[in-house]
């Protein structure tokens, strides 16, 4: 059939990796953010009741969990018994799923006697049309709620429901008074599908029932208009006994039998709230064959945008069948960006039986306008073997028809044609311009090489392991040769450091002459020198694993015959100070409005300030650009009650300064909520989170044959892509003489087509706790990433960032698979710095990644090299890195 696409799966070591889950848009385990009663993001106006017993006291608005005003709850006017009347309603105007709920009873100051024992909850949503009253997946109603008038009750929802408005009904088995106050505990329903029709399941032997007993829509001859098990976020065992045997009946499967359809195959409908374009989707099956269960065979899927007639030809995907495996498997299927508002599942029964316990959809909302299919317009699929039938259409029509179909051929040919010219340009501009970078290097013409200096003076005992670094008050040397109070907190001010004052800046080092590293070199990646052997290192010299060592750079390399000596001039560094100063004296960072930012998880917390990715609702780009949705994926940075007035300080100077940077490889400001406490700054966040989390995500662990579905391999052009974003803010920092202090792969984040943006959220992030050494005296410090000096002198400065890029830059290419020094504990990492101070040569060095070239290898040693004046600055680095990468697409 034209227009068919067919996908064969095979079997051997490759079918292994169906037996992944699928990472589901729902996480249980994630999904669980107060919602607002208690922080007032639900506003007054959005919580109702039946009655009240005086609404100006105890009315629905104060029936806010750990709040006491007014009277201290909500106080139906009615006493409650076990047929309840009474409700309190909370309207969430859009759906979200909510997994846990919260009560409390009215303590009103110590005065208050009045709780609720139990109570029912009941939900409703658009698409339903009705309020379903909530059942637990062991069919209870009545839920447990408290015990005295002062202590929470939360009562986790299993299965979650889909709802936009809950209302809570006191329930108690004698009759008595109640007050309530009540929170909800959830997540938006980002997925888009608000509903599916199917046919229910069906039973198997005696008392068997394969339904989907959470379903919450209609129960008519199919299931229409409701949401359960299929998008409730869990899977089924591979047994399907297991699951019914231990009652979990919510973590199951839903089954049909082939013989109750008659022949015909199985149909499931998903319909959405608004057009989408589908990229994937995966589905979770069983496919226990000894039992007679298996993957469907065959399985068609269509689109719609009406609901009614599916137009255009299917998209078909043939499953191999499996009779060697009986473990549960999540099968995905590329959609090639089809758009509908309706997607009809149509599966071929492969066995007896075939059980589904989770179907997720890869999709965004399609842009444009789109009409509702007729009778008309639709394609119809010719069967096979039949002639086509034509249409009942006159003749003129047809001829219009033709002239159209001719004349929309003659406009796609010139187009293809201009495209295909278009690209042989763009071609051959690259070709060139590659052919002339590596001809003549602009670096060539620098003047000698700086070798091996003489070794820092002062050499004395290491501090012992655990010695503290200079206390509190006391002076550390700052990048230009002046000095900054060091914050000896419990968690370290790891952020951009951004107490030096402007008018005591100077002019940096002297700019150090390009080493070997920048030449152009033509080396391919499998290039493997002598030079990466063991070095000898005394009693450590024995092993076989490669190291990268800092080698003595060779000769500098003469210009090409015929090309003049080219200099690249540094950028005028009092211009770019007295722009910063300009912006400074101007900057103002406005204020966003605090209910219109929903917090969606918690990163973790320091000593003085707590960190959260939200959403915020209206917010706008640096420059005043709004974004497209309306709603912009945001860090807060919110102080805690518990900083003192000089934190308080300390945080107000930092986000002044901080609103001052603008570049795009930059985590900037967007905004603070200051008339409100706690006082809050808003930072960009970009989608993919931290950039060590996603590296991670798309490696391969040992004894892992497969990705997590939605994730592909990275080039090492692509790491290389990130590496250079990276190096180009921070050659940003470096011209302003800015020192970040904690550059490492979780203090970057990942965007849209790979971009990179440096930020300083990872210090406060409880995921990378273990990244941070705890001195005695309570400074939390990144020594696996910080240069010797900073260490051993307590010195900072743009040369040491260099440093902990070299180690980043390791971490990318090993995609953050492995810790630095992953064999040594912190103190034999303390101790091994020691050795580059005392320089006897007898520090461990990295290994060098698999997927390092000899050029990038030489790059990450010389950000090494024990003296900081011998590194190179960010500037070469960028510049060496943006040519290496000359050429890369990341959309490709």
């Amino acid at each position: 059939m034209r227009g068919k696409l067919v996908l064969m799966t095979y079997h051997g070591l490759t079918l292994l990796a169906l037996c992944f889950r699928a990472v589901t848009a729902l996480d249980p385990g994630t999904c669980n953010i107060a919602l607002g009663m208690e922080s007032g993001r639900i506003p007054d106006d959005d919580i109702t009741a039946s009655s009240s017993f005086d609404s100006g006291n105890v009315g629905p608005r104060h029936a806010r969990v750990r709040t006491e005003v007014g009277g201290g709850a909500w106080c139906p006017k009615m006493q409650v018994t076990a047929e309840p009347k009474e409700w309190l309603e909370v309207d969430l105007h859009s759906v979200r799923v909510i997994t846990a709920v919260e009560t409390q009873g009215r303590f009103g100051n110590g005065q208050g006697q009045e709780y609720a024992e139990a109570y029912l909850l009941e939900y409703w949503r658009p698409r339903l049309g009705k309020w379903v009253r909530y059942h637990d997946n062991k069919g209870q109603e009545v839920m447990t709620g408290n015990t005295n008038t002062y202590l929470e009750a939360r009562q986790k929802l299993d299965p979650p429901i889909w709802a936009s408005r809950v209302r809570f009904l006191p329930y108690s088995y004698h009759m008595r008074t109640v007050c309530m106050r009540v929170e909800l505990y959830g997540c938006p329903w980002t997925e888009g599908v608000v509903s599916y029709s199917m046919p229910q399941g069906d039973k198997r032997g005696s008392g068997w029932e394969f339904f989907d007993a959470t379903y919450d829509g209609h129960w008519d001859v199919d299931l229409q208009r409701g949401l359960g098990q299929l998008t409730d976020g869990k899977f089924g065992p591979d047994s399907f006994k297991n699951a019914y045997y231990d009652y979990h009946r919510s973590q199951g499967w839903v089954g049909w039998r082939n013989d109750s359809r008659k022949g015909k195959p199985l149909e499931i409908t998903f319909e959405f709230d608004q057009v989408r374009e589908f990229t994937a989707i995966h589905l979770y099956c069983n496919n226990e064959f000894t039992s007679e269960v298996q993957v469907f065979s065959e399985i068609q899927i269509m689109f719609s945008i009406g609901g009614k007639i599916y137009s255009g030809n299917p998209i078909s995907f043939m499953y191999m069948e499996d009779r060697i495996f009986e473990h549960s498997r999540n099968v995905s299927i590329k959609l090639h960006h089809r758009v509908g508002k309706y997607v009809k599942l149509r599966m071929q029964f492969a066995a007896k039986w075939i059980m589904i316990s989770e179907v997720t959809f890869d999709s965004v909302v399609a842009g444009g306008n789109f009409t509702v299919e007729s009778e008309e317009v639709t394609t119809r699929p010719v069967e096979e073997n039949k002639a086509p039938v034509a249409p009942a259409v006159d003749v003129p029509f047809s001829t219009a028809r033709q002239e159209d179909q001719t004349v929309m051929a003659v406009i796609i040919g010139v187009l293809l044609a201009v495209a295909i010219l278009l690209g042989v340009a763009m071609l051959v501009i690259v070709l060139r311009q590659r052919q002339r970078k590596w001809l003549g290097s602009p670096l060539a013409a620098k003047g000698p090489l700086i070798t091996s200096g003489s070794p820092l003076p002062g050499k004395g005992p290491f501090l012992p392991s655990g010695s503290p670094l200079p206390s509190k008050g006391s002076s550390i040397i700052t990048p230009a040769g002046t000095t900054a109070r060091d914050k000896a907190t419990s968690t370290p001010d790891t952020a951009l450091l951004l107490d030096l004052p402007l008018d005591e800046y100077q002019e940096p080092l002297h700019h150090y002459c390009y080493s070997s590293l920048l030449r152009d070199k033509t080396i391919q990646p499998s290039d493997v020198s002598h030079e990466y052997a063991v070095p000898e290192v005394g009693n450590n010299s024995a092993g076989s694993t490669l190291l990268i060592k800092p080698q003595v750079p060779p000769p500098s390399l003469p210009p090409a015959r015929g090309t003049a000596p080219k200099t690249i001039k540094p950028p005028n560094q009092q211009d770019v100070l007295s722009a910063l100063r300009r912006r400074l004296e101007t900057n103002v960072v406005p204020e966003f409005p605090r209910h219109r930012v929903r917090m969606l998880s918690k990163l973790g917390e320091g000593a003085f300030r707590a960190v959260y990715v939200a959403e915020a609702d209206g917010i706008s780009d640096y420059g005043g650009s709004s974004s497209s949705n309306g709603k912009k994926l945001v860090a807060v940075k919110s102080l805690l009650h518990t900083a003192s007035e000089a934190d308080r300080m300390s945080f107000e100077k930092d986000v002044h300064i901080l609103g001052a940077l603008e570049d795009e490889n930059i985590a900037r400001v967007l905004g603070v909520c200051s008339k409100e406490e706690p006082l809050c700054v808003i930072m960009e966040y970009l989608p993919q989170g931290e950039l060590c989390r996603f590296l991670r995500a798309h490696a391969l662990m040992p004894g892992d044959r497969t990705l997590p579905v939605g994730h592909k391999t990275l080039s090492f052009n692509c790491l290389l892509y990130m590496a250079t974003q990276i190096a180009s803010g921070m050659r940003y920092l470096e011209s302003l003489n800015f020192v970040h202090r904690d550059l490492a792969a979780r203090n970057c984040l990942v965007g849209k087509a790979y971009q990179i943006k440096i930020s300083d959220l990872g210090a406060d992030n409880d995921e990378y706790a273990g990244d941070y050494y705890k001195m005695d005296n309570g400074v939390l410090l990144p020594i696996r990433w910080m240069a010797w000096e900073s260490i051993r002198l307590g010195r900072y400065t743009t040369k040491s960032d260099v440093w902990s890029f070299g180690v980043t830059l390791w971490e990318i290419l090993q995609l953050c698979r492995q810790t630095p020094y992953q064999g040594l504990s912190d103190e034999e990492v303390v101790q091994s710095l020691a050795h580059l101070h005392d320089d006897d040569g007898l520090f461990t060095f990295l290994h060098r990644p698999s997927a390092a070239s000899k050029d990038i290898a030489d790059l990450i040693a010389e950000c090494w090299r024990r003296q900081a004046a011998e590194r190179p600055s960010f500037r070469e680095i960028h510049l060496f890195l943006q040519r290496k990468n000359l050429g890369f697409n990341p959309l490709t």
